[in-house]
C-alpha cells in the first residue's frame, strides 16, 4: 500500500504536486513551531513559577520569622517585666493603683516600640478572673472565652502557644498565650497578645502574586495561620486543600484541588518552627498561554490549507512567488485580520510582542534581585557564609565578585536623630536608595562596587580592588571625599565615611564592618563630615576617644548616685582633655550633648527625664553657652546638683521598697548560693550601691541578714522536723555539711546534731 501511494504520487501532474508541496510546506512549519512554542512556553512558565514559588516562600519565611520573633519577644518583655509580675501577684484594687499604672505604662511603651501592631489582655487567674486590656471591655473579653481556648489548646507547663485566627468561633485574631510570671505554669496570670489578620498581612506583605499565585501558611498542627482568604484562617489544612492523585508532599512541588479547581502547589517546611509554607497557582493560569498558542496554531493551519488550495486551484503556475508570501503569513488569525497584507511584518510584530512580554517578566524578576543581594550581604556581615556558599549565592543573584582585596566603607549620617526627624518612615527607604546609588555611582571606576543599607542612616559599600597599596588606598579616600561632597550638595544632611583595612576575602567583611563602625566613633573628636581611614586614626586620637567615652560614663554614673564631688572632678578632667586635644567647638558641643543624652536616658529608667529634674531645656541651654569654662560651671554648679536633689526627693520610698523586694527575693532563693553580687544583678544595681542601701534601710549588713535567715531556718527545721542535716545544709545554700556545721556552731555555740538533741530534751 505504501509503494502504491508513492507510485500514484509520482504520476501526479506537477501542478498538483506543487499544490501538495505548497500545502505541506505551509502547514508543517506552522504546526511544528506552534506545537513546540506551546510546549516550550508551558515549560518556561512552569520553571518561572517554580522559581517564583521558592523565592516567595523563602521571603515569606523570613518575614514571618521576623513577625513571630517580634511578638514572642514582646510577650517575653511583658511577661518578665517586674511591674507586670507584681500587678499579677498583688491584683487590682485602689491600694495597688501605682502598680497598675506602672504596669499599664510598661505595656504601652512596649506596644509603641513594636514593629507589629498588637493588643494586650492580662488575665488575673488568682484574683477572681479579673482581666486588663488596652482595648477590649470586660464584656468583650468574656465573649472571647480566652481561658476556655487556653484549656482546649492544652499547653505544656510554661509553653507559649499561638492560636491562629478563626481556630474557634468568634475568634477573629491570632492569639499568643504566655504565663505571668513566665515560670508560673499559667497558675497566676495569663498574658494574651491579639494580632489581627490585617496587621499580620501588613507586616509580612501581600499573600497574592503574579499568575494568580497566593501563599498559605500552616502551623505544625496543620492549622492555617495566614491566608489572603480570611475564612480559611484557623481551619485545618486538609479542610481547605484536597490532595491530588499523587497526594500532597510535605515539601516540594505537586498538585492539589481547592473548591474542585486544580492548583499547582509548592510546599516548604520551616526548620525553625515546623510551619509549612505553601504557594498555590491555578493550573488553568499556567496552561492558558500554551493553550492559546496551540489553538492559534490549528486555526492558522486550517486557514492556510484552505487558502493554498484555493490559490492552487486558480493557477498553480503562479504559485512559485506566493510560496514565500504564504509562509510569511503563518501568524495567529487575530493578527492576520488586523494586518494590511504584509505577512512578514506581522510575524516580526508578533515575535517582538513575545520578546516584550518576556522582557517584562525578566524585569519583574530583576526587581527582586536587590532584596536577594541585601540578604546575602547581611549574612556576610554576620559571618554566616562560607566561600562556597557565597559563590553559589553570588551566581544566583548575578553578583560578579571581583578584586583580590575588599575594602569595607561605611557612610553614616552624622546626626541620626535629625535624619529621623527630617524624613518620615515611608520616605527613608527612598532616601537610602538614592544615597546608595549616588555613592555607588561615585565609586563606579573600581573593579567591584556593591552596597546595601543595614540600618537607618547608614550605607555599607563593598569595594573590590586588585591592589591594596598606598595608591589604591589614596584613590579610595579621594572617592570617599567626593561622595561626601555629593551628599552635601543633594541632601539635607551630611555623612562621615569610614574606610576599613583591606581584607583578603569577601567572607571577612564582618571584621571590616566592625572596624569601620569603630572608626566612625572618632567623629566625636575629629568632628563631623569626615573621611576616616584606619591609617589616619592615630593612637593618640583613638586613646582620647576611648578616654572621653569612659569619662562620660563615669560622670553619668556619679551624678545618678549623688556623688557630685566625683562628678565635678571627672568633668574638670574631661574639659582638660578636650583643651589639650584642641577640639573644635562643634565637636565639644556634640560630646556634651551626647553625655546629656546618656544622662537623660538613665533618668528615664527611674521614671523621670532630665527636663523634670532640672526644670529647663538643657539642650537649648547647652547650645547657648559660649565657652568651655561656662559650660563646666553650668554642669557642675547647676545641673548636677539639680539632678541630685530631684533623685534624693524621689528615692526615699523607692529605697525602702527596693530593700523589701531584695529581702523577699533572698527568702525565696535561700537554697541558692546567695551573694550580694547576685542580688545586685537581679535588681539591676551596683554592688556598692545595694550594700550601702541595704545597710541604711535595714540596719544590718547584707551578709549578716542572709546568715541570720539561714540559721533561723536551720534551727526551725532541726527542732521541728527529722530532716537529715545534709538535706538542711543543701536547702539553705551550703555545698558541704562540714561548712554548715562550722558556721552553725559559730552562730549557736553547738553543732547541729547536738542542738537537735537539746531541743528535743527540752520539749520532751
Amino acid at each position: 500500500m505504501k509503494n502504491g501511494l508513492i507510485v500514484r504520487f509520482a504520476r501526479l501532474p506537477f501542478r498538483r504536486k506543487l499544490l501538495l508541496y505548497s500545502i505541506v510546506l505551509s502547514i508543517l512549519p506552522v504546526l511544528t513551531v506552534g506545537l513546540l512554542s506551546s510546549y516550550f512556553a508551558s515549560r518556561s512558565v512552569q520553571r518561572e513559577v517554580d522559581q517564583n514559588h521558592r523565592y516567595m516562600l523563602n521571603q515569606m519565611q523570613v518575614q514571618l520569622n521576623q513577625f513571630m520573633k517580634s511578638i514572642h519577644t514582646n510577650s517575653i518583655y511583658i511577661a518578665t517585666n517586674l511591674a507586670v509580675e507584681k500587678s499579677v501577684r498583688e491584683g487590682p484594687g485602689i491600694e495597688n493603683l501605682s502598680v497598675s499604672l506602672e504596669m499599664n505604662e510598661t505595656i504601652r511603651r512596649i506596644r509603641s516600640t513594636s514593629p507589629v501592631d498588637f493588643n494586650v489582655t492580662l488575665l488575673y487567674k488568682r484574683h477572681n478572673g479579673f482581666a486588663y486590656s488596652n482595648k477590649f471591655t470586660d464584656q468583650e473579653i468574656a465573649q472571647m472565652r480566652l481561658l476556655t481556648i487556653l484549656d482546649k489548646m492544652k499547653p505544656a507547663e510554661n509553653e507559649a502557644i499561638v492560636v491562629p485566627a478563626g481556630t474557634f468561633d468568634d475568634q477573629p485574631d491570632m492569639l499568643l498565650y504566655r504565663p505571668v510570671p513566665i515560670q508560673s505554669a499559667y497558675t497566676d496570670g495569663v498574658l494574651v497578645l491579639h494580632v489581627g489578620p490585617d496587621d499580620i498581612l501588613k507586616f509580612v506583605g501581600s499573600m497574592e502574586h503574579g499568575y494568580g499565585t497566593r501563599v498559605i501558611v500552616a502551623d505544625e498542627q496543620n492549622r492555617i495561620v495566614i491566608s489572603s482568604n480570611r475564612s480559611e484562617m484557623g481551619k485545618p489544612l486538609d479542610a481547605v486543600i484536597r490532595p491530588g492523585k499523587d497526594g500532597m508532599r510535605e515539601e516540594g512541588a505537586g498538585e492539589v484541588a481547592i473548591g474542585g479547581e486544580p492548583y499547582k502547589v509548592y510546599a516548604e517546611k520551616s526548620a525553625t518552627n515546623g510551619w509549612t509554607y505553601i504557594a498555590l497557582t491555578k493550573v488553568k493560569a499556567l496552561t492558558a498561554q500554551s493553550e492559546r498558542i496551540r489553538l492559534t496554531t490549528w486555526i492558522v493551519v486550517s486557514a492556510l490549507a484552505l487558502v493554498w488550495t484555493m490559490l492552487a486551484a486558480v493557477g498553480s503556475s503562479r504559485m512559485y512567488v506566493p510560496i514565500q508570501r504564504l509562509t510569511e503569513r503563518l501568524v495567529p488569525r487575530q493578527r492576520r485580520e488586523r494586518s494590511r497584507g504584509d505577512g512578514l511584518a506581522d510575524i516580526g510584530a508578533y515575535v517582538e510582542h513575545l520578546a516584550d512580554t518576556n522582557r517584562r517578566l525578566l524585569g519583574r524578576l530583576n526587581e527582586q534581585f536587590p532584596y536577594l543581594r541585601q540578604g546575602i550581604f547581611q549574612q556576610l556581615l554576620r559571618g554566616e557564609m562560607s566561600e562556597r556558599e557565597l559563590a553559589i549565592a553570588a551566581e544566583h543573584a548575578n553578583i560578579a565578585l571581583q578584586g583580590e582585596y575588599v575594602f569595607v566603607c561605611v557612610a553614616e549620617a552624622d546626626d541620626i536623630s535629625a535624619f529621623d526627624n527630617t524624613y518620615r518612615e515611608k520616605d527613608r527607604s527612598l532616601i537610602h536608595y538614592a544615597l546608595l546609588k549616588m555613592i555607588e555611582e561615585t565609586f563606579h571606576g573600581v573593579p567591584f562596587c556593591a552596597g546595601f543599607t543595614p540600618k537607618t542612616g547608614q550605607v555599607v559599600l563593598l569595594v573590590g580592588m586588585n591592589d591594596a597599596g598606598e595608591e589604591a588606598k589614596a584613590s579610595l579616600l579621594r572617592l570617599a571625599d567626593e561622595a561626601r561632597r555629593h551628599v552635601r550638595d543633594y541632601f539635607r544632611f551630611a555623612v562621615s565615611i569610614a574606610v576599613g583595612s583591606p581584607l583578603r576575602a569577601f567572607t571577612e567583611i564582618g571584621k571590616g564592618y566592625e572596624e569601620a563602625v569603630a572608626l566612625l566613633g572618632h567623629r566625636f573628636i575629629l568632628g563631623e563630615d569626615r573621611t576616616i581611614a584606619a591609617e589616619q586614626a592615630d593612637e593618640r586620637l583613638m586613646r582620647l576617644s576611648r578616654e572621653t567615652g569612659e569619662t562620660q560614663k563615669r560622670i553619668v554614673h556619679h551624678v545618678l548616685h549623688g556623688n557630685t564631688d566625683d562628678s565635678r572632678a571627672l568633668l574638670g578632667r574631661l574639659v582638660a582633655q578636650l583643651r589639650e586635644a584642641q577640639t573644635t567647638p562643634e565637636t565639644a558641643m556634640g560630646l556634651f550633648a551626647y553625655m546629656l543624652g546618656e544622662l537623660d536616658y538613665m533618668l528615664q529608667q527611674t521614671g523621670c527625664d532630665i527636663r523634670q529634674a532640672t526644670g529647663e531645656d538643657v539642650y537649648r541651654k547647652l547650645h547657648g553657652l559660649r565657652s568651655l569654662p561656662g559650660l563646666e560651671r553650668w554642669l557642675a554648679d547647676e545641673l548636677f546638683p539639680a539632678v541630685k536633689a530631684h533623685l534624693a526627693a524621689e528615692s526615699v520610698t523607692k529605697q525602702t521598697k527596693t530593700v523589701r523586694e531584695v529581702m523577699s527575693y533572698v527568702e525565696r532563693h535561700l537554697e541558692d548560693d546567695m551573694t550580694l553580687q547576685k542580688a545586685a544583678d537581679r535588681f539591676g544595681l551596683s554592688v556598692s550601691y545595694l550594700s550601702k542601701l541595704f545597710k541604711d534601710e535595714s540596719g544590718v549588713n547584707f551578709s549578716d541578714f542572709v546568715q541570720e535567715l539561714r540559721m533561723n531556718k536551720a534551727r526551725d527545721w532541726l527542732e521541728h522536723t527529722d530532716m537529715p542535716i545534709k538535706d538542711i545544709a543543701g536547702k539553705i545554700g551550703y555545698a558541704s555539711v562540714q561548712n554548715f556545721n562550722r558556721v552553725f556552731k559559730q552562730w549557736c555555740g553547738v553543732p547541729p546534731g547536738e542542738y537537735r538533741k537539746q531541743r528535743r530534751r527540752l520539749s520532751g
